[in-house]
């Protein structure tokens, strides 16, 4: 009987405990206690795990504007994720030798600026960033494989720099073809007052805008480099290569880069231009924010485009590529912080800052840059922009396997090497690549 009568208290005092849980689970009161709701949130403090300490390296290579930029805006971003630190690391080469060797090493930096032609090497380390919003936002995603594999911060055509006053001074017109671009600097020679063209030709690079880019612009074909994998002798009499080469030899010849071009550096040859010794110097859009830096007014600056024809009969092009592409290290240990600072980067406040400080124009979708001294020169030197594919997986092999590069052959021209024997020596090892390749 006592049993019974345990039993059916242990019964009631279940049911009662069972309703009072059912109406707490079921409908939260009206009101917590004061005395018990500092202690609730109390003890939430003391269980949350604080955010993990995440470090991310972005490396790039040693441009000032943007390596102050990104430096700065790192430390915002720490701001606003009090977790994450960004390290911006300096890069000592665009050439892509300095990551090649980490790339080696398996020491890749979580993010880094890459040059479009080199993402065919670096493609095996890099992270998809297809769903990201800004590789679906970007205007010129670089993809390999059907993957987008970088993200270009900015894009930016090619011009001749030149001195407006000087210009006048010797009764000048902004040439409008290659033969005129000649003359132009022969009359600024024989005027004996300025170098007519700044060149700093002890660094082989400062002949891309000539070399690297003026075949592919005479060609027509923004395929270009995909169509000169295919050629087995490209390099021969009268080819766009050969063209270019004999205007590099004229140049050097008749000294318009000034009596001794090879002994000057990159620095130097700017230095030149923004002291007016020089009348012209071309270079790309990305040469504007340096010169303001110096000179600090561009009341005196202007621009017109390498004037890649015979004839005004033709088009003038302009070369228009998109550059800077961010990579992600597909090996980085922090993949997902990786990916939210490089949507970060391109952050509708933050980006448009970058873009209008480089002056160059905007990969974004939806955000323009401003660009007050461009447009007005481009507003009166129309040209057609002539877009560059430097991603050719098929280009990126056989050159890579005839060890080709335009920018160091052009130098071997303008320090007089013959141009025949250049031209023989590349076709030998181009077809005996592109046999290697197949």
């Amino acid at each position: 009987m006592k049993k019974r009568k345990w039993a059916s208290s242990l019964a009631l005092v279940s049911l009662v405990a069972m309703t009072a849980l059912t109406g707490c689970g079921g409908t939260k009161p009206a009101s917590t206690p004061a005395s018990t709701a500092p202690e609730a949130t109390k003890a939430t403090a003391q269980t949350a795990k604080p955010a993990q300490p995440v470090k991310l390296k972005l490396a790039m290579w040693d441009t000032k504007v943007d390596f102050e930029y990104w430096t700065e805006k790192a430390k915002e971003y720490t701001k606003l994720k009090p977790n994450v630190t960004v390290e911006v690391e300096k890069v000592p080469d665009n050439g892509g030798q300095y990551l090649k060797v980490r790339l080696a090493a398996n020491d890749l930096p979580d993010l880094m600026y890459l040059k479009p032609n080199h993402m065919q090497i670096y493609k095996q380390a890099l992270l998809p960033l297809d769903d990201l919003n800004a590789a679906k936002n970007n205007k010129f995603p670089t993809k390999i494989d059907g993957k987008v594999l970088g993200l270009p911060l900015i894009s930016f055509s090619e011009f001749v720099y030149f001195h407006p006053s000087i210009f006048k001074e010797l009764s000048l017109e902004i040439p409008k073809t290659f033969p005129e671009f000649i003359t132009t600097m022969d009359k600024i020679k024989t005027n004996g007052k300025y170098t007519p063209i700044s060149i700093g030709a002890k660094d082989d690079w400062t002949f891309y805008p000539l070399m690297e880019f003026g075949p592919h612009i005479l060609s027509g074909d923004e395929n270009y480099l995909a169509n000169l994998a295919k050629n087995p002798a490209p390099f021969g009499d009268s080819s766009n290569f050969d063209k270019v080469g004999k205007a590099i030899k004229v140049i050097a010849d008749k000294k318009y880069a000034g009596p001794d071009a090879l002994s000057v550096s990159f620095d130097q040859s700017t230095q030149s231009f923004e002291g007016k010794k020089s009348a012209m110097i071309a270079l790309g859009q990305w040469y504007y924010p340096s010169y303001m830096e110096k000179v600090t007014t561009d009341d005196d600056l202007g621009v017109f485009p390498l004037p890649f024809r015979e004839s005004t009969s033709s088009d003038l092009s302009s070369m228009m590529m998109s550059d800077m592409n961010i990579g992600i290290n597909k090996n980085t240990k922090n993949v997902e912080e990786a990916k939210a600072f490089l949507d970060w980067m391109f952050s509708k406040d933050v980006y448009s800052g970058l873009v209008n400080k480089v002056q160059q124009f905007s990969t974004v979708n939806g955000i323009t840059s401003d660009l007050p001294f461009f447009n007005k020169w481009i507003t009166a030197n129309p040209s057609k922009p002539f877009v560059y594919y430097g991603t050719d997986e098929a280009y990126a092999k056989v050159s890579a396997a005839a060890q080709f590069d335009p920018k160091k052959a052009a130098q071997s021209i303008f320090a007089g090497k013959p141009i025949d024997g250049i031209e023989k020596e590349l076709n030998d090892k181009w077809k005996k690549a592109i046999d290697s390749t197949k």
